[in-house]
């Protein structure tokens, strides 16, 4: 039996109705009413009474409810116990995008001053990333804002950036002279597979607008998109993050901002580590690191949403 089936059994208890419960959880209604009716399933009896006015326990619901929470609370404390004997370690993903303005410094300076800390990077597409995140293998992880958190994650939203179009220096692109979605939905396009959200992104805007995108490649390998732009194969369109932060321009590629095209990133945290020592470190360094960056200007388009501002009177 899985322990969340029983935290929502006892609120739709607590508050007598699975609307108010469904709420509180942030879960959908119908959601809700699955998780409990998996959950009498698995009892083998019905749980509560529906009525209009809400729902009740039933005798074998009562007995549930009793013995449940003093169950959950021992599972709390096993946790806490589990996490205490990893708080040395630390697991955070981020995007490839990313390692020019952010990571390499991040890294550099989190092992330099915690040399006895075991950390472990994943770095990989969104996607990816959200799927190592959701099945708990992360403590951190910077991807695409989602307007919807799972359960378990706390969510910061960090920063809006232009997404950007990258091609050979054949191309006429200049970062001072926006790009149309009408223009790039006539280029040869190297962007990633989907669900990746950039990629979604284009795609949405191009339908907005009647159009039809010319997808002539897709990988999910940033370096080789951008390898494959700079030959002249096709354009690529990434994070502005992407072709910022370098000591010194690529002078064999061009790019620009596509018009109206932007990408919110967000930090996730497991709640479950949120006690752990590393993972408060790591979250105040992110925080400091991206407030260095951007006061440097070097993240082309960047500003900071209303959660780093906020996260950054912490500091």
């Amino acid at each position: 039996m899985e322990s969340r089936l029983l935290e929502y059994f006892l609120r739709v208890a607590e508050m007598g109705s699975i609307n108010r419960a469904a709420s509180a959880l942030h879960l959908s209604q119908p959601a809700l009413s699955r998780h409990i009716a998996a959950l009498e399933h698995e009892m083998g009896t019905a749980l509560f009474t529906r009525t209009q006015g809400g729902v009740h326990l039933t005798e074998p619901g009562r007995v549930l409810a009793d013995r449940a929470r003093p169950l959950l609370r021992q599972f709390a404390s096993l946790r806490e116990e589990v996490g205490e004997s990893a708080a040395g370690q630390l697991t955070i993903g981020v995007p490839p995008s990313w390692r020019q303005v952010f990571t390499a410094t991040f890294l550099r300076e989190l092992m330099r001053d915690h040399p006895d800390l075991k950390l472990r990077v994943h770095e990989a597409v969104s996607h990816a990333l959200r799927d190592l995140l959701l099945g708990g293998s992360l403590d951190l992880c910077l991807i695409p804002l989602d307007r919807a958190t799972a359960t378990g994650l706390r969510q910061l939203p960090l920063i809006r950036e232009p997404i950007i179009v990258v091609g050979s220096n054949e191309h006429d692109f200049h970062p001072e002279r926006a790009l149309t979605v009408a223009r790039l939905a006539q280029e040869r396009l190297i962007l990633p597979a989907r669900p990746n959200v950039l990629r979604m992104q284009v795609e949405q805007a191009c339908k907005r607008r009647h159009l039809q995108p010319r997808i002539a490649l897709e990988t999910d390998n940033l370096l080789l998109c951008l390898d494959l732009a700079r030959d002249g194969s096709g354009v690529t369109a990434v994070p502005a993050c992407a072709m910022s932060g370098a000591v010194l321009p690529d002078p064999t590629l061009r790019w620009t901002p596509v018009r109206g095209l932007w990408l919110s990133w967000a930090l996730y945290e497991n709640t479950a580590r949120s006690h752990a020592p590393p993972v408060r470190e790591a979250r105040r360094r992110v925080l400091s690191t991206l407030s260095r960056t951007l006061a440097a200007g070097q993240w082309f388009g960047a500003q900071p949403l209303a959660g780093l501002n906020e996260a950054r009177k912490e500091l």
